[in-house]
């Protein structure tokens, strides 16, 4: 079973499940940080996975509202009420458990798992893709069921408390992102706020701005160095770039984690390398924001060769000198019209429809490091940040 939900984060599921355990936990293990195993005392156990790539999130999100999208459900509205409501997740937990004759027992763990998922305002998707409410009423099957006559999507309480907190210079931005989707005559929905308003808006100094860009660059390099196929020894290659990186930005310590267990393993999967090999899209916006480089066409790859000449061309106190931290408002107005994109690309996918005037994967990394850049819902880490829709 699973559960999906739309929250800031998993730090509520341990404590939760704890406590509708609580009556037959023996004890609880993490393995790592994103799964425990509650052991019960009957012997068995009871296993849960959380999913906290924000990436990963939003691709199960967005392939489950295409699967569903298929539905033959008759009422339209309520249909459409569960498609929006599958977008909005951004929490995943996979919970597993063995079955065995003792239908009872089968029971009374699944009444557990609704419990959990009512602490955690969480929705229920069996294997047979029956998506069910947390109070057991049937939202959306595959085959076009639902217990439902009307339905509107909830969101967290702390995402709906924001409406209250939008200022004029919030609304005017919104205007700004419309005006330019409009002559670009790429799809929009009007009720789409703002997802960082002006007062929640913290933009790092500078000096923080170019360390991070020089560690997602770092991470490009090293990417690079194994995708081009123009290196027989791509670990001494890559290791002899990145020293001299070292050497003129100091990113050694400043490494994510995802980056620095990127950058120490000998034996990684293309899958890796062309995660870390895109960011250099993130980086371009990082080059944008100081002004040392324009943000190119929303279908057009950046020029990796161009953000090169900066950073292998200056050092961490040359480019301090060099470059301009643009404005809040600009950074601020950036950030809202590549939302809109990023909205208008997820849209596409679930319709199937072409969106020839925008490229998802590089509306994704600009809207990656553009909610750092803004610090959208708060959040500061470089691999937790996340480009809800």
């Amino acid at each position: 079973m699973t559960l999906y939900a739309c929250r800031k984060g998993t730090e509520a599921v341990p404590e939760a499940a704890k406590q509708v355990f609580s009556d037959m936990m023996e004890r609880i293990v993490f393995p790592d940080k994103n799964e425990f195993v509650i052991q019960l005392t009957d012997g068995t156990s009871i296993r849960f996975h959380m999913e906290t790539d924000p990436r990963e999130t939003e691709i199960q999100a967005q392939g489950m509202a295409q699967f569903f999208s298929r539905a033959p459900l008759e009422n339209d509205k309520v249909k459409k009420a569960a498609l929006c409501q599958i977008q909005l997740f951004n929490s995943i937990i996979g919970i597993r458990f063995w079955v065995n004759e003792n239908e009872n027992r089968t029971n009374d763990l699944v009444g557990r798992v609704y419990r959990i998922a009512k602490e955690l305002s969480a929705f229920v998707l069996y294997p047979n893709m029956y998506l069910f409410y947390s109070d057991g009423r049937l939202l959306l099957s595959i085959d076009g069921k639902s217990d439902f006559e009307e339905y509107y999507p909830e969101a967290s309480v702390s995402l709906l408390e924001r409406e209250e907190k939008e200022q004029e210079a919030d609304r005017q931005r919104k205007h700004r992102s419309l005006a330019i989707l409009k002559e670009k005559n790429i799809p929009y929905i009007e009720h789409l706020r703002c997802a960082v308003l002006e007062e929640e808006c913290r933009i790092p100094d500078k000096a923080e701005i170019i360390r991070r860009l020089a560690c997602v660059f770092g991470a490009c390099v090293r990417s690079e160095v194994y995708t081009s196929g123009q290196f027989k020894d791509c670990e001494k290659v890559a290791a002899d770039q990145l020293d001299q990186l070292e050497k003129r930005y100091q990113i050694s310590g400043r490494l994510s984690p995802e980056e620095k267990e990127y950058m120490e393993q000998k034996t990684v999967g293309m899958e890796s390398h062309n995660k870390f090999g895109w960011r250099y899209e993130c980086c371009a916006v990082f080059l944008w924001a100081l002004s040392m480089v324009e943000m190119k066409e929303p279908t057009e790859i950046c020029d990796a060769a161009e953000l090169g000449a900066v950073m292998w061309n200056h050092t961490f106190d040359s480019l301090m000198e060099a470059s301009v931290l643009r404005s809040r408002e600009e950074i601020l107005d950036m950030q809202d019209l590549v939302l809109r994109y990023h909205w208008a690309c997820v849209d596409a996918r679930i319709h199937h429809k072409e969106m020839p005037k925008l490229n998802a994967d590089i509306i994704y990394e600009w809207h990656y490091a553009l909610n750092w850049l803004v610090g959208a819902d708060g959040n500061t880490k470089w691999d937790e940040v996340v480009t809800n829709t």
